[in-house]
């Protein structure tokens, strides 16, 4: 009975892993005209966070998407979205956080505090990617 017990228990958190790492890519190919569309965007993520908070790629898409918002936003198509680069900040932080190795929120980090003017920070992040990113057997390497 015990066997039995663990045997479920296991293919329960095998499912529950696999479910955790199909998790879809935030779609770049459309406008989102209206707050809603965009909320219903963002969904995926959300709902992946609040399921396991320690899922640094839910957090990654979160980020990426605000930041697509904000994009959105400075072309014109997006009147909801002026505060969304604020909002990009805290997932994507902690998405590095939880997984150092996840480059692709480094890259979306240092754009958002770029579009923010921050170019100390932005350049802050660049040295952390080039930091963690590289093998301990190369030299180090700075940004002039």
């Amino acid at each position: 009975m015990r066997t039995v017990m663990l045997a479920a228990a296991l293919v329960v958190l095998m499912a529950a892993v696999a479910v955790a790492q199909v998790l879809p890519s935030f779609d770049t190919t459309r406008l989102y005209r209206t707050e809603a569309e965009f909320a219903r965007a963002i969904q995926p993520y959300q709902r992946a966070i609040a399921a396991n908070p320690r899922n640094a790629r839910a957090h990654y898409w979160l980020g990426f998407a605000y930041v697509f918002g904000y994009r959105q936003w400075r072309i014109g198509v997006a009147p909801y979205a002026s505060g969304y680069l604020e909002r990009a900040l805290p997932p994507l932080q902690e998405a590095i956080k939880l997984d150092p190795g996840l480059l692709a929120a480094y890259l979306v980090l240092h754009d958002a505090y770029a579009l923010m003017g921050d170019d100390a920070k932005a350049e802050e992040v660049a040295q952390q990617m080039l930091q963690r990113s590289r093998p301990g057997w190369l030299a180090p390497v700075t940004l002039p």
